[in-house]
Formats: C-alpha cells, sequence, structure tokens
C-alpha cells in the first residue's frame, strides 16, 4: 500500500470516526418509570425532536443511568444531555427556588402556568442557569402531593401524625416539609420506595396520586389523607455545556418539543388524576379528609420562619400566591 492509499484510508476511517461521534444519540434520564407521566411526556419531547430533526434521543427512565437528586450534577457536566426538575434540586445554588417548594404556595395547573408566564419565571430561570449550568425550556404541572399512610389512622391535623416516620426526597426543603406536616422525615431514594412501606422502614409517603397509582404503592399501604399540600411543577432542563454544540436550528427544535411535551404532560396528569381516587379506593385504600388548613399553618409556618425564607425577595412569596390567572392558562383542565 503506497503513501497515498494510506493516507485516504486513514481519512476515510476519520471520517467514519467523525460521523459515528456526531450520530451519537442524546442522553435523556428520568426518574419515572412503565406507565409514569413523566416517561410518556419524555419519550414525546424525543419523539418531536427525532421527527423534525437529525437528532436521535436515547431516554433512560427509572433513574437507570442517574441517580434521583444527581440530575443537577449531570447536566452541568454534559454527562446527560436533558432530564426532569424540580425547585428542590435548585435550592444550594439559587435559593430563590426554594420558595415554589413551599407546601400550599401554588394551587395548581393554573397557578402554574400563570407563575410560568410571570416575570419571576425569567428572573428565576436566569438564575439557575447562571449558577448550575443548566437551561430550563419549560414547566408542566406534575400533580398535587397528598399523604399516604401504610396503615389506617385517624389523622386530621399535623399532631396525628407525630412519631410517624414520612418519606421524603433528601433535601432541606422537604425535610422541613415532613416536620411540618408532623412526622419524622426519612429521606428514602425513590427506586426504594416500595420496599420500604412493605417492611414497615418508613409509615408514610407522599406523592401524586399519579405516581401512587402508576408505582402501585395501593399494594403496601391502606390510607391516603387528601392534604393536598404541594401542587409540582415538572421542567425540562437542558445541559447548557451541550446546548452550545446544538445549531440554532436544532436548539429551536429542542425547546419547541419541551413545550410541546410540557402541555401534554399537564393534561395528562389533569386527565388521570380526574379518575384516580375511584381506581385507587378499587384497590382497596381508604381516601380521609383532614383538616387542611390546619396542615397548611403548620407547614407555612416552618418555611416562612426558616433560614431558606431568609434568602428569598422579600415579597416574593406573597406576590407568587396572588398572581393573576391570564385567560392562556384558565381552564386547563377543560383544554
Amino acid at each position: 500500500m503506497n503513501h497515498a492509499t494510506k493516507t485516504l484510508v486513514v481519512a476515510l476511517a476519520l471520517a467514519a470516526m467523525a460521523g459515528t461521534v456526531q450520530a451519537q444519540a442524546l442522553k435523556f434520564s428520568t426518574n419515572g418509570k412503565g406507565s409514569d407521566p413523566d416517561v410518556a411526556a419524555m419519550n414525546a419531547w424525543a419523539e418531536y425532536i427525532e421527527a423534525n430533526s437529525g437528532l436521535e434521543v436515547d431516554v433512560f427512565e427509572g433513574s437507570s443511568l442517574v441517580e434521583q437528586g444527581k440530575q443537577g450534577q449531570a447536566l452541568a457536566r454534559g454527562t446527560i444531555d436533558a432530564a426532569f426538575m424540580s425547585p428542590a434540586w435548585f435550592a444550594e445554588a439559587a435559593p430563590q427556588w426554594e420558595i415554589l417548594a413551599t407546601p400550599y404556595l401554588l394551587s395548581g395547573p393554573e397557578h402554574i402556568c400563570a407563575f410560568r408566564n410571570s416575570e419571576y419565571w425569567d428572573q428565576m430561570v436566569g438564575e439557575v442557569e447562571d449558577a448550575m449550568q443548566l437551561k430550563l425550556l419549560d414547566a408542566a404541572y406534575q400533580g398535587t402531593r397528598t399523604l399516604n399512610l401504610r396503615k389506617k389512622k385517624d389523622v386530621k391535623t399535623p399532631a396525628d401524625l407525630a412519631g410517624m416516620s414520612l418519606r421524603v426526597v433528601p433535601s432541606p426543603s422537604n425535610i422541613l416539609m415532613g416536620e411540618g406536616l408532623g412526622a419524622n422525615p426519612t429521606p428514602v431514594p425513590f427506586s426504594e420506595l416500595y420496599l420500604a412501606l412493605q417492611t414497615g422502614t418508613v409509615d408514610a409517603q407522599e406523592n401524586p396520586l399519579t405516581l401512587i397509582y402508576s408505582q402501585k404503592f395501593y399494594e403496601v399501604t391502606e390510607q391516603i389523607v387528601n392534604t393536598k399540600h404541594k401542587a409540582l411543577l415538572q421542567m425540562p432542563a437542558y445541559s447548557s455545556r451541550n446546548w452550545a454544540n446544538l445549531s440554532e436550528e436544532e436548539q429551536k427544535v429542542i425547546a419547541e418539543g419541551a413545550a410541546v411535551a410540557m402541555a401534554a404532560y399537564t393534561k395528562d396528569v389533569i386527565d388521570q388524576e380526574a379518575s384516580l381516587q375511584e381506581k385507587i379506593e378499587a384497590e382497596g385504600v381508604v381516601f380521609t379528609d383532614p383538616d387542611r388548613d390546619a396542615f397548611r399553618t403548620s407547614v407555612q409556618e416552618k418555611f416562612l420562619n426558616s433560614e431558606l425564607a431568609a434568602k428569598w425577595e422579600p415579597g416574593m412569596f406573597e406576590k407568587i400566591a396572588n398572581l393573576e390567572i391570564p385567560e392562556e392558562c384558565q381552564n386547563l383542565a377543560q383544554d
């Protein structure tokens, strides 16, 4: 083989390698699994991207690629391209976001939509992007967290949960929430929660009905106490490091896909919540209504008098709580 031929072979090989690198699929990570709205929305996002660009996307569900709570670090490093994020994961780097972890601040999907369309969203998105090297592309209603007990108990106020271990997501705001609800907050990874309930490692957990049903927690619990203490945001985030490697057209498609997926996510959750109590009751779980005002007072006193609240912009809590619902955010359940 002469020198010219060797040079051509090497050039072709390098071109093939470059093509392989360019064709590498984007990595999207979610904690959800199976029929969770998280998984459905992330798959819809991936499908939109693949249908409207030359990009390919691999979706990793069930925390199989990145464990819960580590998504922010993975995005900053560019280990993954995209993940769903919630306010609790921003608190250390961007303290203002902790305000959205306050129970009973946001009332539901229309209120979340109003926040997404407000000046506070733009302000807080900029803060977290600078601090954590990730881009927040949109927001959806993830459902409303409520209490789920392993054994039946008469629960009317936070005092009735005294001495009970409540599984919480391991973050300062969630531990504070568990205390405000009257229980002993016990961090447990989501992937281990079913077994923790089954074995009695924890006495209770709190999640939206969508997850209680999809994860079959009704098999290892007996009661749902309708505290409805936290309306949740789900936010698609993209690695700033990897975003910079995309073309403007690819960025546009990914952002559009996130908006389409989040609108579908919100509608999916609203539709599911409308029928899930009946389905879960059919599995033998009892629903009871507590004194919700007592729970609201207890947890908000905890938060508003905490070190977390000292880092919030003065008056922001009241302004977000009292946001006017714009026309485009009204009647989402009927859309």
